[in-house]
């Protein structure tokens, strides 16, 4: 069974990613809850992303949470490995190289039932580039963000020329850090920036 957390993390905040659309279809389906996700994207002027991802999970069926916590006993490599051919099929409708450049995930168990995942990862090529402009753009997919324990916040260099945000973030700080906290289902965030 191949899945990777960062992804299924993702899509369980955002509606339209692969990953946990194709472990649901491999193995039956996925029960989970969200109990509270916080998200955060650093990205620099060569369309890399630096993704720090800290999500707590409720499984509604345990037998499920035992096969999620069995890729944790992967080496790194694989891990990596893993989570690079995700990255590259999920790549694919953007029309753009996605490349892993680091990849660390752990696990806690908190109960029979819960696990707090943490995810790290820099992707070179995550976002676009053209002619100097960097767009976080990702298309169609929304993140749903329900409860202020759920929170997305998008950085862009602290010299960067803000050239547009999509959606209006909840909070803006410094005019290069921008927060969506409990927004509901919302387009993931589109901002073009220059240096």
């Amino acid at each position: 069974m191949k899945f990777n957390t960062l992804l299924i993390i993702l899509v369980v905040v955002m509606v339209g990613m692969t990953a946990v659309n194709m472990f649901m279809a491999f193995n039956n389906r996925l029960d989970i809850d969200t109990l509270s996700s916080i998200s955060y994207y650093t990205y620099d002027y060569e369309g890399r992303a630096t993704l720090d991802i800290e999500t707590e999970i409720l499984f509604k069926k345990p037998n499920q949470m035992t096969q999620f916590l069995e890729q944790y006993d992967k080496p790194k490599q694989e891990q990596l490995a893993d989570f690079q051919e995700s990255i590259t099929k999920f790549a694919e409708s953007f029309k753009r190289l996605m490349t892993v450049e680091d990849f660390q995930s752990t696990a806690t168990v908190l109960s029979n039932n819960r696990v707090k995942v943490v995810e790290y990862a820099v992707i070179a090529g995550f976002s676009a580039v053209e002619d100097g402009v960097v767009n976080t753009d990702m298309g169609d997919m929304e993140f749903n963000l329900v409860g202020v324990q759920s929170s997305l916040t998008l950085r862009v260099p602290s010299d960067a020329n803000v050239l547009s945000v999509e959606p209006q973030p909840s909070n803006t700080v410094g005019g290069s850090v921008f927060i969506w906290t409990d927004t509901g289902k919302t387009p993931f965030p589109k901002i073009r920036f220059s240096r």
